[in-house]
């Protein structure tokens, strides 16, 4: 006697609806952390920015005769050309000695929903 076996091929729905929906829940995983990885590439690009023109300005600071550095430089604002719509300024506080300057350059810009800033202090003295 020869006995047929059943031969299943083939997925089910239910089988196929299971996958369908295991694949869908690890894609939106994966696209999660790229757009998260996206936005702290751009973070990282605006802070390495804003720090160069900040130590840029710093160092213009420095490079000037100490006499001139409030006047020349106090309330002083900027740009950062790499980053849209950011804004620098220089505080220049001498309340201490007046041979002696605490410098604050902070550079402002929006990212995302946030608004970062990235102060950076010196102090310069007159020497």
């Amino acid at each position: 006697m020869k006995t047929k076996l059943k031969s299943n091929s083939g997925f089910t729905i239910v089988e196929a609806l299971l996958a369908t929906a295991i694949m869908a829940f690890v894609l939106c995983g994966i696209i999660a952390t790229y757009l998260t990885c996206l936005y702290l590439i751009t973070t990282s690009k605006n802070l390495n920015a804003a720090t160069n023109a900040g130590q840029g300005v710093i160092e213009e600071i420095r490079s000037t005769p100490f006499p001139q550095i409030i006047d020349d430089f106090d309330g002083m604002t900027f740009t950062v050309n790499d980053i849209p719509s950011s804004i620098g300024l220089v505080d220049i506080d001498d309340s201490i000695n007046s041979e002696f300057f605490n410098v604050t350059v902070s550079i402002s810009w929006p990212q995302g929903n946030n608004t970062l800033t990235l102060p950076l202090q010196t102090q310069v003295v007159n020497r």
